[in-house]
């Protein structure tokens, strides 16, 4: 019997030993530090610089009260669970006790309230704007918040993608602050996500950040992250083949197919491909006298050769689109509309049909009372695009001109202040090249760029200039959500009136890129519109 139990406590012993070496190991494959390539600038310490503010878009140093999924499925982040009301009309979130800011203080009900009426009351993002109404405090692990109409289910998607600024902010720093965007420094920085902030190297155009080992859901295996700083792609791409860099982070926008040649001898590098489901498009202003006209509209379409088009976009990793904008793999996709293909004799029949002919005889087309037809053609200015949006632009007006419509491209938008001010400002363009981001795909459809009212009441103001009152009833029927089938279904008819009316053209499915370092690490996880550099791979990745 001695024997036997002297065996057996060897047995443990050495198992014991086995499995604290095989802990010992996973622990030593943690990885000491991951530098990742971005297109942003830091300039201050707060919430509304430019990384912070798209990184707390993921949970990064600031967590939400929700994420998402690897499908894009919102599932909890800072929040145990959450429960959306049968009637959609508000969603209670459960928390775990135990939680901590970055300083230690513990996270009560108090802050998620707190931050919360800010959103409401003073700093009023679109996600409070359209969809909250008012913030209760349930009991001392759950809060709920009140919708204005059944849009539970779309506020939780949207609220993800809030404005900058709009995190949940530890009340004991904040409550005192006047000027909240004034208000900058170390103690502006600190949240309750798996990383905290470390510090600035400006010499280097790099910030640190390391893992908090108290984060509620477990220390990342990550134990330091550095992002270098750049201001174009072409600038990440050098990155990549000098080395510099693991992985690159860009809000909703990966690199295009054009730049993958660069890339293709760089060794352990996974090219990390996925299909936009944003991309780039062209809308029409529906205020404008010219553009309002669907004849107009239709010839155009028709006009476009997307085969150079998609070609322009992404080389031979993009492809031309769909009637009706919305891409493939977006919920409601519509898949029984045509893809788009040029179509010179039905523009030219249409123009000709609808009175815009050549008078005298200049080779371009006047309007319908013989007067000067001249349509502008407006790119998106974009730095981490960097000139896509005016090469599109060019080759819109050079189709336009083979069919006699004197089209020109807008040279007054060569920065982000100009881009706004003629885009969403004054709305005095006539055609925009501009792109739907990953994001607001997933949030609540490409719509939110076109429809300019919508909501229960229709006059909750967006992004675009089209108001009609049936594309208002559809795009309000997608935010009125109560649940997934109800969005897809609201989703696909968008998709038809879009086609239907010429509302905006998809100007190509393009595969997007977000190369990752497979040589030195292992085990990352991918999630479409953010690549490999994700929530999951914060905890899963380790070295070879």
């Amino acid at each position: 019997m001695q024997k036997l139990i002297a065996a057996l406590l060897a047995a443990l012993l050495a198992l014991t030993l086995l499995t604290g070496a095989s802990l010992a190991e996973a622990e030593d494959r943690d990885v000491e530090l991951l530098n990742v390539g971005c297109i942003y600038e830091f300039d201050v310490e707060s919430p509304y610089c430019d990384l912070i503010k798209y990184l707390s878009y993921d949970s990064f140093m600031y967590a939400n009260l929700v994420r998402y999924g690897a499908n894009n499925e919102v599932v909890p982040c800072l929040c145990d669970h959450f429960e959306i009301a049968e009637d959609g009309c508000s969603v209670t979130f459960f928390f775990k006790e135990g939680i901590t800011w970055h300083d230690g203080t513990p996270l009560t009900m108090e802050d998620i309230e707190f931050s919360l009426n800010l959103w409401l009351n003073v700093l009023k993002p679109s996600v409070a704007l359209r969809y909250m109404e008012s913030v209760e405090v349930l009991d001392d692990t759950s809060i709920r918040v009140n919708m204005q109409s059944s849009c539970a289910y779309v506020f939780l998607r949207h609220m993800i993608m809030s404005s900058a600024g709009c995190v949940i902010y530890p009340k004991h720093i904040w409550e005192g602050v006047e000027d909240l965007k004034s208000f900058t420094g170390p103690e502006a920085m600190i949240g309750c996500g798996p990383f905290v902030y470390d510090s600035y190297d400006e010499e280097a155009k790099t910030v640190y950040f390391n893992r908090f080992e108290d984060y509620h859901e477990g220390a990342p295996t990550i134990k330091r992250v550095a992002f270098k700083l750049y201001d174009s792609p072409e600038s990440v791409v050098l990155a990549y083949k000098n080395g510099e860099i693991d992985c690159m982070y860009q809000y909703a926008a990966g690199l295009s197919g054009t730049y993958m040649q660069a890339l293709s001898n760089v060794e352990g590098l996974d090219m990390g491909a996925e299909t936009n489901l944003g991309g780039p498009d062209l809308e029409f202003n529906f205020k404008d006298p010219v553009m309002s006209d669907p004849d107009l509209r239709n010839a155009v379409y028709y006009a476009l050769d997307y085969e150079l088009i998609a070609s322009t976009a992404g080389g031979e990793y993009c492809k031309p689109g769909y009637k009706g904008v919305i891409t493939p793999g977006n919920i409601g996709f519509a898949d029984d509309l045509p893809l788009n293909a040029q179509n010179i004799d039905e523009a030219t029949r249409i123009l000709d049909e609808a009175g815009y002919v050549d008078v005298n005889g200049d080779g371009l087309r006047e309007n319908r009372d013989g007067e000067a037809l001249r349509i502008m053609v407006s790119p998106a200015y974009s730095a981490s695009k960097g000139t896509l949006y005016e090469r599109l632009a060019q080759v819109v007006v050079r189709d336009l001109k083979n069919v006699g419509i004197d089209a020109f491209v807008d040279e007054d938008v060569s920065n982000s202040d100009a881009w706004k001010l003629r885009k969403s400002q004054n709305k005095d363009f006539q055609i925009c090249i501009t792109a739907c981001s990953q994001g607001v795909a997933i949030i609540d459809t490409v719509n939110q760029g076109i429809v300019e009212k919508a909501g229960s009441d229709g006059t909750l103001t967006w992004n675009g200039t089209n108001s009609t009152p049936e594309y208002v009833e559809i795009f309000s029927r997608i935010i009125d959500s109560k649940n997934e089938e109800e969005y897809a279904a609201a989703a696909y008819a968008s998709q038809h009136y879009l086609a239907d009316n010429m509302v905006a053209i998809t100007l190509g499915i393009e595969d997007m890129f977000y190369p990752y370092n497979t040589g030195d690490y292992t085990n990352w996880s991918f999630r479409s519109g953010n690549g490999a550099f994700s929530y999951d791979t914060w905890f899963t990745l380790q070295t070879k």
